[in-house]
């Protein structure tokens, strides 16, 4: 079995967007004939403040562009699994009607907030999907695969981090924070485990049953697929976005190229001309040591045990807007904010803590990047979209943690749903009082409100 995963990620700048999105998408597709078995499109700075507090009224435009492009290059059916938004981020996630949509067992959406007081300004949004793999299997027969189901775990994590040049520390925090309140419930953990291998085989045949109705479009942030679902896994109340088979992390970043030379980094010292002219030649090779984030991940400080493709592109950030490669340096340093990490679960005598240096993926590893690319062509925001196309063979033996134990290198939080709730309530508060305050249909809301009450004290003021 070999899985066909798309992933594109695209800082928008807050604009709405309505360029086509077939070069930005399904460029990476056209070196194979094959089409992608799951599509997973993710955005960042999706919808203006104040609104991002409060609406999703792109997701659905969104949603249109993406499936427009979805049909013009694929001429298939796809289901859209996922369609949830977060402040400012947005995921979208399709599964192919002829490979994938009939496996799925189940589906689970997760969001953290890492920005002031946990405001998902900053944080991230992400989906665990659970696969029957025996499925596709084609040599296995139905009554084995009935008997031995074996769950593949895919996990999506769109992030957005902090931004500024010095706030490497703080962006490391917040994928620490991510790993720690990003967490997936097990809607079928049992401390009572004596009886779990039978009840697990009588419950088979009604889970694949399952897995054969034909499943509709589901809504934003909707409960998951199939409410029957059996988890083999019972003994892990929560499942980390580490907990899975393959995990895909991708979004703006935020880090950049480091101007100073740093002890133990064979890179120069640059300055803002110097870095201009290396970009403007295209010499963007000679600077890859000086990438914020590759040596974050060299120091065991961040992505630990991810790996990425080759970093070929030029940086995706920051472009003049309406330019194609342009650099604007004026407030902000340029970097390859833009990113998409993938990680799959080792075996147990491989540790997690042996890190990859980004574009060092080995041979054995069972996802292959097929291409790995920016699209300058899109000028609509300061940041340039990515892509990447990866194909999947899983490893049947290493499929799903059948223990208790997590394999994130954090502890999970135990105060995160409280974490979540004050910062939905700090959201809903700022950008009540960002739109009152900040926009101009607020500001006249202030003044009709204040005028009226001015007009009753001078009113009451005549009657006494």
């Amino acid at each position: 079995m070999t899985l066909k995963v798309l992933v594109g990620t695209y800082n928008v700048n807050k604009r709405d967007i309505s360029q086509d999105l077939s070069s930005w998408l399904f460029q990476t597709n056209s070196s194979i004939t094959d089409k992608p078995d799951i599509i997973v499109v993710g955005f960042q700075e999706f919808s203006p403040f104040p609104n991002a507090f409060f609406t999703n009224k792109r997701l659905e435009r969104y949603t249109s562009l993406i499936e427009k492009a979805i049909f013009v290059n694929t001429k298939e059916s796809y289901t859209a699994l996922v369609k949830s938004n977060f402040v400012g981020l947005a995921l979208f996630v399709y599964v192919r009607d002829k490979s994938v949509t009939r496996r799925i067992l189940n589906v689970e959406i997760a969001k953290c907030g890492v920005g002031p007081l946990w405001i998902g300004n900053k944080g991230g949004v992400g989906v665990r999907i659970v696969i029957d793999a025996n499925a596709f299997n084609e040599e296995q027969k139905y009554e084995d695969r009935a008997n031995n189901t074996r769950e593949l775990a895919l996990c999506f994590v769109c992030a957005h981090f902090a931004p500024h040049s010095h706030n490497t520390y703080q962006r490391n925090q917040d994928f620490k924070s991510i790993c720690e309140r990003l967490v997936f419930a097990n809607n079928m953990y049992s401390e009572n485990t004596e009886n779990t291998e039978n009840t697990d085989r009588d419950s088979t045949h009604e889970q694949r049953e399952n897995c054969e109705i034909m499943m509709t479009n589901m809504e934003e942030d909707s409960t998951p697929l199939l409410s029957s679902y059996h988890n083999k896994n019972k003994q892990q109340q929560y499942f980390t976005i580490y907990d899975s088979d393959f995990l895909f992390f991708f979004g703006d970043l935020n880090y950049r190229i480091e101007l100073e030379k740093r002890e133990g980094f064979n890179n120069p010292t640059l300055t803002i001309s110097s870095l201009l002219d290396i970009l403007r030649t295209r010499q963007h090779q000679r600077i890859r040591s000086c990438d914020q984030l590759a040596r974050e991940i060299i120091d065991g400080r961040v992505l630990h045990g991810f790996e990425e493709g080759d970093l070929n592109f030029l940086p995706t950030y920051k472009y003049y807007v309406g330019s194609i490669n342009e650099f604007d340096v004026r407030y902000r340093t340029p970097g390859w904010c833009d990113r998409i990490f993938y990680y799959w679960r080792k075996g147990d005598d491989e540790q997690i803590s042996d890190l990859n240096v980004a574009g060092t993926a080995e041979q054995s590893s069972p996802i292959l990047p097929i291409n790995y690319m920016s699209h300058p062509s899109y000028t609509l925001s300061d940041h340039k979209p990515v892509s990447a196309l990866f194909a999947i063979t899983p490893q049947h033996e290493r499929l799903v943690v059948k223990s208790g134990t997590s394999n994130s290198p954090f502890k999970i939080d135990e105060n995160r749903d409280l974490k979540f709730a004050f910062g939905e309530a700090s959201s809903i508060i700022v950008g009540c009082l960002w739109w009152l305050f900040g926009t101009e249909r607020g500001v006249k809301v202030i003044l009709i409100i204040g005028g009226i009450g001015f007009f009753g004290l001078w009113v009451a003021r005549k009657l006494t």
